[in-house]
């Protein structure tokens, strides 16, 4: 399919920002992308603002196409690019696959923004049985007020009445230190409409006191005591019968009661406002928020009492969302009745809303109407349930790639979604990325720069990410080179990460380049610094310390600068002893068995730990004994290697013990669900700035040396992200060390205590071991950057009591979490 004139625009700018500008240009002249199209951009590693703007920017001629890729897709989206999507799907779609937002609602690794999103959109979405889940959902309480607010104003439009919203409502009338971080003004009258429907009496009760926040005490009096709601229905139920005059539209609407008071509204009352919606054209009442609050119930009885075909398919269309789901196929049977005892029933068929009237037509089980149907029927049975539904496409919104599409298609989904594609015919663009990134030989590379020269500019991140299949081709590596000035964020990630595909010396060599180039950002240097430590950077020392001065006169802050210097100076090596201490045929070598032994005197339980862990301790301690025989001939050697091979086996023996229990907390969901409510997701720097003080300040953390907040928000965001199918690791003791310190303590005011519960330690105990991982850490990145003095041979004994003391603390900790049945309240059940 052509693409058009705009889009061809788009795909040709080579600057972000002014991509979001034409994105917001054709949205507004209506000049769509298609779902083709957009389905493959949003793959692409821009940034989410653009993949938003992309989002907004699409459109199919169908409808329910539209409706089935955002709601099959939206589940793997970042979350800000997911509640765009939901916003997308509830105003600019028919919301017939409205049942796919109640998995949304019950997986565990939703965030919070996607729940307030879905109660948001409720009356698009699962409506009344939705809410009734949210209101329920496990640690409610401990989420951000604003969700609060929104959760009570949606519970007093469903009428759902919680004990638990109830008792937030009143603590955040009481008392300001309810609304942290948040105006009262913001949430107080979603606060106090609740409670005016639900809690009247003890609302009346309360004083009148003194002060800025006592206004909201003047206005509950004020009021609960003026009330004149049923005088107000019964004049206007006197309006029936009658011929409605130009000015009766304002009066008739200030006869209405307000939200919290329309449980008064009775199915005559209810039923007469029907009529007069189906009658005049007013588009102040033409709208479900105008009878939001009555109860279902009442709702109910009403919709029992119509006849009329008009007044009914009206009532329907506004009400279906306040009942609960099985409620409704009731009056779907009704409306099939009505219909097909109607003189027209063509005339009539267009004012129902789509996800009425397709149920309509569910005969058959191979019509597509027949298929959401089954669909439905099993998500709602497993949302009764409690467990979570996969979404799966319908099928159709495939069907949109053009037969000239078919190549990019099958690319990207080989290339960004994992899928295996066998080679295409063909010499074009597509075709031979898929040859190449199948068969990756370096005859090809310059034929696919070529092509990829006449390609769009957005086009050209697929090349640099192809060129990275070119494991050892400096040839590759060399073509990225046209592209390293690039200003684009995801211009120079994908540089970075075809890089490191390619993985010669060269190439390693441009990405510690890359440290140091003004168009690079802090969190990309991180990422190389990550990079590379998969990489043999062995022939890159004088690099990398150029690099680590350079940074030195870099204006970043103290927490940023220790980050980033501790990043890279963990790439230092020095010359290691190779072969981890064989057995040496040499007169007086050591043999492993007597390494062993004098390492069974030094570290407890030494035998129980991995051959792994036991090869880096022979090593370290090999190279002691080389020292010791030297003596005082020390003056050309540096020591450090003895430090590092100490160091490389607590690492290992720490992934070994910890790193099982802590990734099965995440992928359970629980921890993100917990720092989502912190603020790490969205995320909300202030309220990230205040949790990693609170750490910070903590009696014994705020003693160690060289503490950084940075890492420690590095380690939150990372955990936030994670998603199933990626990789989530902790790096280095400090990580460690700050896992326990978030998620091991007994008493923590944001919610995270004992989650990774250790309950072999004190919190003291713990905080003074998470001290001694940072500064072992420290002080190996020192050694392996400045060098260890032979003048402190002496030292290395202390050193070895610092291991066999963090081995100690190690064996402790593991114990007790074997002891606990399937680890810790690491599995337990997450909302």
């Amino acid at each position: 399919m052509p693409e058009s004139q705009s889009t061809l625009e788009y795909l040709n700018t080579q600057a972000s920002s002014e991509r979001l500008r034409l994105l917001r240009q054709m949205r507004e002249k209506e000049e769509w992308l298609s779902i083709a199209l957009c389905s493959d951009l949003l793959r692409l590693k821009l940034p989410h603002e653009e993949h938003i703007a992309i989002l907004t920017a699409t459109q199919s001629k169908q409808r329910l196409v539209f409706e089935d890729y955002i709601t099959s897709q939206v589940g793997g989206w970042d979350q800000n690019v997911a509640a765009a999507a939901l916003w997308e799907w509830a105003l600019r779609s028919d919301c017939i696959l409205w049942h796919r937002t109640l998995p949304l609602c019950t997986s565990p690794l939703t965030t919070q923004r996607i729940r307030y999103t879905l109660a948001d959109l409720a009356w698009y979405g699962g409506g009344y049985s939705l809410l009734n889940r949210l209101v329920d959902i496990e640690g409610m309480e401990e989420m951000s007020v604003a969700y609060h607010a929104l959760i009570a104003f949606r519970a007093l439009q469903f009428d759902i009445r919680s004990e638990r919203l109830i008792k937030l409502a009143k603590e955040a009338f009481l008392n300001d230190a309810a609304h942290p971080g948040i105006a009262p003004e913001k949430t107080m009258p979603y606060y106090l409409a609740y409670l005016y429907r639900f809690e009247s009496a003890w609302l009346k009760d309360q004083s009148v006191g003194h002060g800025l926040s006592s206004i909201w005490s003047h206005f509950t009096r004020s009021l609960v005591d003026s009330k004149s709601v049923k005088a107000d229905l019964k004049s206007l139920m006197g309006y029936q019968g009658k011929e409605f005059k130009r000015n009766d539209q304002q009066s008739f609407m200030k006869l209405w009661p307000a939200l919290w008071d329309r449980h008064l509204v009775s199915s005559e009352h209810l039923g007469f406002v029907f009529k007069v919606m189906s009658e005049q054209a007013w588009p102040e009442i033409q709208s479900w928020e105008f009878i939001a609050g009555i109860p279902q119930a009442t709702m109910m009885e009403t919709l029992d009492a119509i006849t009329d075909a008009k007044t009914y398919i009206r009532a329907l269309n506004l009400a279906g969302s306040f009942l609960d789901i099985e409620k409704q196929t009731t009056y779907v049977d009704k409306l099939r009745g009505i219909l097909q005892s109607s003189d027209d029933p063509t005339a009539l068929l267009p004012t129902i809303l789509p996800r009425y009237s397709a149920l309509l037509n569910t005969s058959g089980s191979t019509s597509l109407f027949a298929k959401i149907y089954a669909e439905r029927q099993e998500m709602i049975q497993a949302f009764r349930s409690g467990e979570t539904k996969e979404i799966q496409s319908l099928g159709i919104w495939e069907k949109e790639f053009a037969p000239e599409e078919a190549n990019r298609q099958a690319f990207f989904n080989m290339a960004y979604s994992g899928k295996k594609i066998d080679d295409v015919k063909g010499q074009d663009f597509w075709a031979s990325l898929i040859q190449s990134w199948n068969h990756p030989t370096a005859d090809k590379i310059d034929h696919l720069a070529q092509l990829a020269r006449q390609e769009p500019q957005i086009f050209h991140l697929c090349f640099i990410d192809t060129l990275g299949r070119f494991k050892g081709a400096d040839n590759a590596a060399l073509k990225l080179l046209d592209y390293i000035r690039s200003k684009e964020e995801s211009v120079v990630r994908s540089i970075v990460y075809a890089l490191q595909g390619i993985g010669t010396v060269r190439a390693s060599q441009e990405m510690v380049a890359f440290l140091t180039r003004p168009n690079i950002n802090a969190m990309l240097q991180l990422e190389i610094a990550q990079l590379l430590k998969e990489r043999d950077v062995s022939a890159l020392q004088r690099e990398l310390r150029s690099a680590l001065n350079d940074l030195q006169h870099r204006s970043m802050t103290d927490s940023l600068h220790i980050g980033l210097h501790d990043a890279i100076t963990s790439l230092l090596v020095t010359t290691e002893v190779s072969g981890g201490a064989p057995e040496m045929q040499a007169s007086g070598a050591p043999t492993t068995s007597d390494l062993d032994t004098l390492l069974e005197k030094k570290i407890a339980r030494y035998q129980e730990l991995s051959s792994e862990v036991k090869r880096a301790l022979r090593t370290a301690q090999f190279f002691h004994m080389q020292v010791e025989k030297v003596g005082d001939k020390l003056g050309t050697i540096d020591l450090s290697p003895s430090i590092d091979m100490q160091y490389k086996a607590l690492e290992i023996c720490f992934r070994e013990k910890f790193e099982d229990a802590a990734s099965e907390l995440i992928r359970k969901g629980l921890l993100q669900r917990k720092l989502d409510i912190i603020g790490y997701a969205r995320p909300i720097p202030q309220a990230m700035d205040d949790y990693e003080l609170y750490i910070e300040n903590l009696p014994i953390v705020n003693t160690i040396p060289f503490f950084s907040r940075f890492k420690l928000r590095k380690m939150l965001r990372a955990i936030c992200q994670y998603r199933p199918g990626k990789r989530f690791t902790l790096d280095g003791l400090k990580a460690f060390a700050l896992f326990f310190i978030c998620f091991s303590r007994k008493d923590c005011k944001f919610g995270l205590a004992q989650i990774f519960p250790v309950t072999s330690m004190t919190t003291e105990q713990l905080m003074n071991y998470c001290k001694e991982l940072h500064i072992f850490q420290d002080f190996r990145n020192r050694a392996a950057h400045e060098g260890f003095h032979p003048d402190a041979s002496m030292n290395l004994d202390s050193i070895w009591n610092s291991t066999a003391a963090i081995f100690e603390g190690m064996f402790v900790i593991s114990d007790a979490l074997e002891e606990i049945p399937q680890t810790p309240k690491v599995l337990l059940k997450s909302s």
